[in-house]
């Protein structure tokens, strides 16, 4: 029996599994197993994982029907015997201490859960992104360092610790008292996952070097498809309020809540096809928990988050094409209209598909600005009126 168990899906991953695999096998702690769960890859990917089971013994193979992310690492811990478990992506890869300083951390402070800092590695751009504190734990301030700490204590950032399961080593018989597994059937699982055990511990910790390497922006992604999959964020966000209900921190938290699922969600919505969003917002419209009248006051988001607010009501009443296209032309009416006024001092020039408008401005006969989301307008030095033009709140769309 090894001490840590090293869980590693692989789904058509063939050009980056030897990297991946190379930098498991690398690591300076060396009791592990590494559990390889071949989630039906269609690829060289299987081929790839019998060439290092033959290098090296304790890698271990597991063939399973393709059944995504959550399904493979579900039956990884399944038959993971290490006293630890961590969770590595088959496109990912790790620092070479990343074990050895996790355990470390995990048991000097007897902890159940320790955490590391994570670079972003943008595979279009071939560089590293350091620049979001979501994964380089920016939020926790020097108070959290060498301590074990519950989720009351992250209160103020609760929503900004990073729910990632592959930047964490877990003590595998705290995962077997919550009985915890992976949503199975959904992408997007990390949250729920974390969320489940993150309230039912009171000793986490963290290690602030950076031994995870996350790669974006990976061609084949399937956060770069965004299709009908996209709609498990409304199921996602549903199974994480229902473990933040449970917690003695809700009624702190829960409009903090709302507002960050409200973007998370409307992002997903903006991102998924033209033919899926009609059925993506009535989904919303008839599961989404962030319409629970029974515990949001709406008043008090409008008052409180106006961007998030207007943002729900309009996908709550997007429930057809046409609504979209409608939402769309405001924008880019907006968005054309400030361009006129900023970009030509003397000459409004405003194009939308094959008509054209051409104006000089003549401030004795007419004027015309934007300020503090409103257009006012002279004319003929005398007649002055104004109206409501939000700008402002179109740009933190």
């Amino acid at each position: 029996m090894s001490l840590i168990s090293v869980i590693v899906p692989v789904y058509n991953v063939e050009k980056y599994l030897a990297k991946c695999l190379d930098t498991v096998l690398a690591q300076t702690f060396t009791d592990i197993e590494i559990i390889c769960v071949n989630d039906g890859s269609t690829d060289g990917s299987r081929k790839i994982l019998e060439e290092y089971s033959k290098k090296d013994s304790r890698i271990k193979i597991v063939d399973k029907e393709n059944g995504g992310l959550s399904s493979a690492r579900n039956a990884g811990m399944k038959i993971a015997t290490g006293e630890f478990i961590s969770f590595v992506d088959s496109d990912d890869w790790i620092d070479e201490t990343m074990l050895e300083k996790l355990h470390q951390n995990i048991t000097s402070l007897n902890t159940d859960i320790s955490i590391c800092a994570v670079h972003q590695f943008d595979e279009e751009k071939q560089e590293i992104d350091d620049s979001c504190e979501y994964f380089t734990l920016g939020y926790f301030d020097e108070s959290f360092n060498n301590k074990a700490f519950s989720y009351v204590e992250t209160k103020p950032f609760l929503l900004d610790v990073c729910v990632m399961a592959w930047n964490k080593l877990y003590r595998k018989s705290f995962l077997d008292e919550c009985r915890v597994e992976f949503p199975e059937g959904l992408v997007f699982e990390d949250g729920p996952f974390f969320f489940s055990i993150f309230f039912k511990t009171k000793r986490v910790s963290i290690v602030r070097d950076f031994l995870y390497y996350y790669r974006i922006n990976r061609s084949g992604s399937i956060l770069k498809k965004a299709g009908k999959q996209f709609f498990d964020i409304i199921d996602v966000v549903n199974l994480m309020y229902e473990h933040l209900k449970n917690s003695e921190i809700f009624e702190d938290v829960k409009y903090e809540f709302f507002r960050q699922k409200a973007n998370d969600i409307n992002y997903r919505y903006e991102l998924v096809d033209i033919s899926l969003k009609t059925a993506f917002a009535k989904k919303f419209k008839k599961e989404s928990c962030l319409l629970d009248e029974n515990v949001f006051d709406f008043s008090k988001i409008n008052k409180e988050f106006p961007i998030e607010y207007k943002k729900i009501c309009i996908l709550k009443s997007s429930t057809s094409i046409l609504s979209f296209y409608l939402r769309k032309i405001e924008k880019r009416f907006m968005y054309k209209i400030m361009q006129v006024l900023y970009t030509e001092e003397n000459i409004y020039y405003l194009k939308f598909w094959k008509l054209v408008i051409r104006l000089k401005k003549r401030a004795n006969i007419y004027d015309i600005w934007y300020e503090n989301d409103r257009i006012y307008v002279v004319l003929f030095g005398k007649i002055k009126f104004n109206f409501k033009f939000e700008y402002s709140k179109l740009e933190q769309n």
